[in-house]
């Protein structure tokens, strides 16, 4: 007998054929396995669904909320744009002594389209996207220089005017 060798570590010596029937049985069981896997159950599927129509009708509305927020937020940076063209058209034009009122409403800007102040801008096609608010009248008064707001139909809007600078935009908070 050989010293270190034993017959447990022996591998075993397989002839073609038994290679060829054991390889047919590992895929028998492999093909086994694949045919009885069939997917979802119905039960699964309606219960993924059931959770997704939940989630559904608890984040919509709280998603609406958000996108009327910022339809309120681009029709306050439309006013301020128009604003800002106001101030430094009428800047140069010491004659204007009359106020420059300019009205905003969902059609579009309905008294001072054509003013030259906001054709030289063009910010002729703003409109309000938001829909709490008819409409927005900016109001610039040369005389001092300064630009107030005033809301038509704001109460369930986000923003508001401040009551004590009309020039400017503060949350709602009622």
């Amino acid at each position: 007998m050989l010293i270190g060798h034993s017959s447990l570590h022996k591998k075993p010596c397989y002839n073609e054929k038994e290679k060829r029937t054991m390889v047919k049985n590992v895929f028998k069981k492999l093909g086994k396995k694949q045919k009885n896997n069939k997917g979802f159950s119905l039960v699964e599927l309606i219960v993924v669904i059931a959770i997704m129509a939940v989630l559904v009708g608890v984040l919509a509305p709280q998603l609406m909320k958000y996108v009327e927020k910022s339809r309120e937020a681009t029709d306050i940076q439309n006013c301020d744009s128009i604003a800002s063209s106001l101030k430094a058209y009428y800047s140069d034009k010491e004659d204007q002594t009359a106020d420059v009122e300019i009205v905003i409403e969902g059609t579009g800007i309905t008294t001072g389209a054509s003013d030259a102040a906001i054709v030289d801008s063009g910010l002729t096609g703003a409109k309000l996207k938001g829909k709490n608010w008819t409409s927005i009248t900016i109001t610039y008064t040369p005389s001092n220089g300064s630009v107030s707001y005033t809301i038509a139909g704001g109460d369930d809007a986000y923003y508001k005017v401040d009551e004590n600078d009309a020039g400017k935009f503060i949350k709602n908070e009622g």
